[in-house]
């Protein structure tokens, strides 16, 4: 192998090269490269903190709907228990106006039989002060005595 002066000159060519680049273009390219490098790494974090957020907004929704739905049977139940409530306050009061309606309709019949007894009685004595004052208008005889009682029975 020959070494000349052209190797020499390449080397120092090389060089130079090499030492431009490290002194002038390397900072640059290397602060391009941790920029890029430093961009990636927050890219990075910022995706597993937005999957972490992820996952919490999913647990929250899940904790949300049970809790929803719980409430909801919750509500349901006491919808149920209420309206059983209802019911039973229902049939009370009806069964209360049920006695208060039966209460007047056993007043106003006795009151209605009492009138009743009272108009036949006024009917029984007229038709026996008729019956006795006809008896008194004839003679006493057994015979016109019984078909005068005869026919006020069947009058009555």
């Amino acid at each position: 192998m020959n070494v000349n002066a052209t190797f020499f000159a390449e080397l120092l060519a090389f060089s130079i090269f090499i030492f431009i680049t490290y002194r002038y273009l390397w900072p640059s390219f290397s602060s391009i490269l941790d920029a890029r490098q430093e961009e990636i790494s927050k890219g990075l974090e910022a995706a597993s903190q937005s999957q972490r957020k992820l996952e919490e907004a999913e647990d929250q929704s899940k904790k949300m709907i049970e809790d929803a739905k719980s409430e909801a049977s919750t509500l349901i139940n006491q919808a149920g228990t209420r309206g059983d409530q209802i019911v039973e306050e229902a049939k009370t009061q009806a069964s209360e106006e049920q006695q208060k309606i039966k209460t007047a309709a056993e007043a106003d019949i006795e009151q209605n039989v009492s009138k009743a007894k009272e108009n036949l009685k006024q009917e029984v004595s007229a038709l026996v002060i008729a019956g006795a004052a006809k008896i008194l208008e004839k003679e006493v005889d057994e015979k016109s005595n019984k078909e005068i009682i005869d026919e006020l029975i069947k009058e009555l």
